[in-house]
């Protein structure tokens, strides 16, 4: 029996949500919290296994309540139920900064209702459940300790194979998505000072979130993080955010990288931007002079753009089940053996400073 704590003071979005969430296939209790204050005071009395939050509340805002919750249970899982705007999107990023592990985008009109009812199931089902694909074990999965032996002799500075081939890439190419942000943080503000390898990061978010999450990026880094520009050349040390709503590609010309922004193309796998975009158009003009790491998310994008990658002779990695938020994506893409090597965050972390 999973149990869900609603928290707004909207009455008629606590409805919404509530009849949502009977779509599930799950026993769930559902609890309602019309201000934050009655949210603690349910919190300490039922484990709640997901909290699914307001911003602007009275008493607290969203922000402190994640605090709270935490406190009194650390394994409950939050999702910001967040304002499709600029200053909501600082807010989101904030609040996955402070233990968040999703938001969804409240609807702004009727017509968006439906859709959001069924992105609410879809995100809530994966959360408690961890619902993906049955699979087999996969060989890069058996071949782990070998991975980590690898990576073991860095420490005294051995040379392996990932280093050498990290060290033949001219770009690296990241797909992410659930659980992503602060994964993100982590990886920018861990790199070494002279990190040169430009880094082009698709980030499933809508095109308000894009922005913000490059400016946040960059300021806690300390490096060049910005959102993709349509024609503009690859530089090295720079790190691209692809922007909502518009697929990132690459392209060579004269010898010269540059990004292209595709605005005209269809969603793939339901994502715009998509992971498979990038990483196909990378496997195409970068060949081997690459690395692509697909990380934390649900669903399966990045999954085929990851195997072309790979095909192609550039270094691929999947992000380890122990450290994604959503070991969706990633797995995806070990079944399908477009991933060289299987590391967690840190590990990635100590390869990537390894250039």
């Amino acid at each position: 029996m999973k149990r869900i704590l609603i928290v707004d003071d909207s009455e008629l979005m606590c409805e919404v949500i509530k009849g949502a969430l009977r779509g599930l296939e799950e026993d769930i209790v559902v609890f309602i919290a019309t201000n934050p204050l009655i949210a603690i005071r349910k919190a300490g009395l039922f484990n709640i296994d997901l909290a699914l939050i307001d911003y602007e509340m009275p008493y607290m805002n969203g922000l402190l309540l994640i605090g709270y919750l935490k406190e009194i249970n650390p394994l409950t899982k939050i999702v910001m139920v967040s304002a499709y705007t600029e200053p909501g999107a600082q807010i989101t990023l904030e609040a996955l900064a402070r233990g968040a592990i999703d938001y969804i985008l409240k609807p702004s009109n009727k017509e968006e209702f439906e859709g959001f009812k069924k992105e609410l199931l879809d995100k809530v089902r994966w959360i408690l459940t961890g619902r993906e694909f049955s699979r087999k074990k996969s060989k890069i999965e058996k071949d782990r300790p070998k991975v980590l032996s690898y990576l073991e002799g860095l420490k005294a500075g051995t040379p392996n194979y990932l280093v050498d081939k990290l060290r033949e890439s001219k770009v690296i190419a990241i797909g992410i998505s659930t659980g992503g942000p602060p994964v993100l943080e982590k990886i920018f503000t861990n790199l070494k000072k002279d990190f040169s390898i430009p880094i082009l990061v698709v980030q499933h978010m809508p095109p308000a979130f894009t922005k913000a999450l490059a400016e946040r990026l960059c300021k806690l880094s300390q490096r060049q993080v910005k959102e993709a520009e349509d024609g503009e050349k690859i530089e090295n040390g720079v790190i691209y955010i692809a922007k909502g709503g518009v697929h990132l590609a690459v392209e060579k010309i004269l010898g010269k990288y540059y990004l292209r922004l595709l605005e005209n193309v269809e969603k793939v796998n339901s994502h715009k931007p998509s992971c498979d975009i990038l990483f196909s158009s990378v496997a195409e003009w970068y060949g081997k002079n690459a690395t692509g790491i697909i990380m934390t998310g649900m669903g399966c994008d990045g999954a085929n753009g990851l195997l072309e990658m790979k095909n192609q002779g550039a270094l691929t990695i999947a992000q380890s089940k122990e450290s994604c938020v959503v070991f969706g994506m990633p797995r995806v893409a070990i079944e399908k053996g477009a991933a060289e090597a299987v590391l967690s965050t840190d590990e990635i972390i100590r390869l990537l400073n390894e250039v």
